[in-house]
């Protein structure tokens, strides 16, 4: 028996005879070379066992804690019989496989060694989490096929997610077969079971075990909305290359009708773009045929020029109020079919630019939006040169033909050169600065009595500031507090604009970000006179520590020298007050949870806040979210909005959102759902309602299954949540 044992394998230690080891158990181990010329010499094998024998036909049995190691496969058993004439292994006895990263255990196992192949009987099976797979996934099955090239198919077998001994969702299938090296998994005859209750089945099915992309069905989506119905979607993903992708999504609204949708997407180093067409054939409401059209697209050119596109187009005004459920579509008014052409180095930029818009009417409001001007061209033009002699140099240019169907059109020339001198210190900061601003009108024939016309003016400006700071102890916290006075001064001539169109221009809403400009318009048709100067300080609270700065709070009034005389509208009147509304602004991280930030515009001269905007969060924890916001603008707007996220439990989550506006005395917009978190399992349940139109609102209801390693069911209403509620967490993003 020794002598044979030797003469099949290398460095053997065989068992002791009965006589010198009787009742004394032993670890032994073989190194098992594998036979030619079936296999690589060079595919070494490992064996250990408490017992191992070997008789004349070359078949070693070992017993007792057996474990078999080759190519990155481990094999343990209570018993194993290995034929060096097949290299197949036979274990039986809790036997246990572990192959990449992978392990599976059932009662008998036949195990090719070489090829990598074999069958297991009634195997139970655990794939770990990684990197590249993001949920750890087991099951069982009646019979396992390991095929190589790490691909095994299972009979008969049950997976899931959920963590032993729960099965809360189960994948239940006649055949599953999970390729390791694609990462894919494809069912026959599948069925997705949910607490006992069949959801889902379908006769193929094929999955990625990773987050990587594949063509096939998506889940299917349900909800409903007041002005669409019910409303059911099948995405279908095309998986074209590994740099683009589309999606065809045939979508059924029981109010409506069958809408056919499709996204196409594409991304290479030099550029990249999306185009999206949706198609609804003969309104069941409408009666008349509906689409929506977008495409954009974004290309890097050499020599640092650019090109971009975005075009939308719908059917009709009501296309997104009657079709969408989210509040960024039904809010737009304007479709942009915009190209640009761009050019930018280290001192000049450039634009070659052709706009136009579709603009969509509320036909419930009491006047109709006055569509905007098509600009096309519009050449803009700026240059910046710094430290020219202590100097900073900059021109802005651009020439643009404007045209409307009901208005005046013409062409527009600005150049404005403009020339400052920055002293900076340590201890503050003095910026002159002139400039000279040139307009050319050409004006089209019209009834409105407009003229071709030219307008000069020069603007000058300085801008000053200073910086004091102290230490300052706190309750045993070091702080350093900063007290910054500000002085801006601006002249600009008056210039009579009562005969110069508008083509482009409004007038900024006062507040903090108009108590530095040099022009209360923005738009270039209007150039404000002034005569003014804004005097404001801001004291900050920085901790020493972490450079957090705790409180920020700023105080600011423009005083007027002179009388204000330009205006948007000749029919407009002119400002009378000698001074602006008095601007405050707090801000800060009052504590590691909780943020304030608070703005007040107070009138002087009526003794009333004209402006207030409050808002703060407390914030204690991933997924403990409360905000608060309060708006009062007199005689416009007086609104208040709350949001929340917050766990009710370990699993449960609250989500909502309320927008009420005081005037109106109506519901601008609200929300409310819930997150349950199983851990395997997610659902998502939202309700929303939100004012598309004066006279119309739309309510949705979206829900949402996600079953963690496999699909997700149901209309996703993550971007509703995200909108209506800063700083929401998914609850699988917040830490258990």
């Amino acid at each position: 028996m020794v002598r044979r044992c030797l003469t099949l394998v290398v460095a053997c230690a065989c068992a002791l005879p009965a006589a010198a080891g009787e009742g004394v158990p032993l670890r032994l181990e073989r190194r098992l070379a594998p036979p030619p010329p079936r296999v690589d010499r060079d595919a070494v094998r490992f064996l250990s066992a408490d017992r191992i024998t070997a008789d004349e036909a070359r078949t070693v049995t070992a017993t007792g804690n057996v474990s078999l190691r080759q190519r990155g496969a481990i094999i343990t058993a209570d018993q194993l019989e290995y034929s060096a004439a097949t290299d197949t292994a036979v274990a039986s006895g809790n036997v246990r496989l572990e192959r990449d990263g992978s392990t599976a255990t059932g009662p008998r196992l036949l195990y090719r060694v070489a090829e990598g192949t074999g069958e297991m009987e009634k195997p139970v099976f655990e794939i770990p989490k990684t990197e590249e797979r993001r949920n750890a996934s087991r099951g069982s099955a009646e019979a396992a096929i390991l095929e190589g090239e790490q691909v095994s198919r299972l009979l008969r077998a049950e997976y899931t997610t959920c963590p032993v001994p729960r099965d809360d969702w189960v994948l239940r299938v006649s055949e599953l077969e999970l390729d390791g090296k694609a990462q894919v998994g494809t069912a026959w005859n599948s069925s997705v079971w949910f607490f006992g209750v069949p959801i889902l089945y379908s006769p193929w099915l094929s999955f990625p075990i990773n987050n990587e992309r594949k063509t096939g069905f998506l889940a299917p989506t349900l909800g409903s909305s007041g002005r669409g119905g019910f409303e059911f979607a099948l995405p279908w993903y095309w998986n074209i290359a590994e740099n683009q992708d589309a999606t065809i999504t045939p979508k059924i609204f029981s109010k409506r009708g069958l809408q056919v949708g499709g996204e196409y997407r594409y991304l290479r180093p030099g550029y990249a773009g999306q185009a999206d067409v949706e198609f609804l054939p003969n309104d069941s409401i409408t009666d008349s045929d509906r689409y929506f059209l977008g495409f954009r697209h974004v290309h890097q050119l050499p020599r640092g020029w650019s090109v971009a596109v975005n075009a939308q187009g719908v059917s009709d005004d009501d296309y997104f109020r009657d079709l969408s459920t989210r509040i960024a579509a039904t809010s737009q008014t304007n479709l942009p079919r915009d190209v640009i052409l761009g050019y930018g180095d280290e001192n000049w930029t450039f634009s070659a630019r052709a706009i136009a818009y579709q603009t969509l009417q509320d036909l419930t409001a009491p006047e109709p939006l006055v569509e905007p001007y098509r600009q096309v061209p519009q050449l803009v033009v700026s240059g910046l040169k710094q430290g020219v002699y202590g100097t900073d140099w900059r021109i802005a240019g651009e020439l643009t033909n404007f045209s409307h169907p009901e208005l005046v059109d013409g062409q527009r020339l600005i150049v404005y050169p403009q020339a400052s001198v920055p002293f900076r210190r340590s201890w503050g900061y003095l910026t002159p600065k002139l400039g000279f601003h040139f307009t050319r009108y050409n004006i089209s024939p019209n009834e409105n009595g407009f003229e071709d016309a030219t307008r000069s003016v020069p603007i000058a400006s300085v801008d000053a500031g200073l910086f004091f700071d102290r230490p300052w102890d706190f309750r045993g916290t070091d702080y350093l507090q900063t007290l910054e006075p500000r002085f801006y001064y601006v002249r600009v001539p008056y210039r009579d604009q009562s005969r110069l169109p508008n083509f482009s221009t409004d007038e900024t809403d006062f507040g903090a970000n108009t108590l530095f400009r040099e022009n209360r318009f923005i738009g270039g048709d209007r150039i404000g006179d002034a005569n003014q100067v804004t005097l404001a300080v801001t004291s900050r609270l920085v901790e020493s520590g972490t450079g957090l700065e705790r409180l920020s709070a700023t105080l600011g009034q423009i005083y007027y020298l002179d009388a204000q005389r330009v205006t948007l509208d000749p029919g407009t009147a002119p400002r009378e007050d000698s001074r602006s509304d008095l601007v405050a602004l707090v801000s800060g991280q009052v504590s590691p949870s909780f943020s304030l930030a608070a703005g007040l515009e107070y009138s002087a001269s009526r003794g009333s806040a004209r402006h207030i905007d409050v808002g703060a969060r407390y914030n204690p924890a991933p997924g403990r979210l409360v905000n608060a916001a309060y708006r009062y603008t007199r005689d416009e707007i007086k609104q208040v909005d709350l949001s929340a996220q917050w766990p009710v439990s370990p699993s449960l989550s609250v989500v909502g959102r309320w927008n009420w506006s005081f005037d109106d005395k109506k519901l601008i917009e609200g929300v409310a759902g819930f997150e349950y978190n199983a851990g395997c399992w997610e659902i998502r349940a939202v309700a929303h309602r939100f004012i598309t139109a004066t006279q119309q609102v739309s309510t949705s209801f979206q829900i949402q299954l996600e079953l963690s390693g496999l699909s997700r069911i149901g209309i996703n209403p993550l971007e509703t949540l995200r909108q209506n509620i800063p700083g929401y967490r998914r609850s699988d993003e917040i830490p258990r």
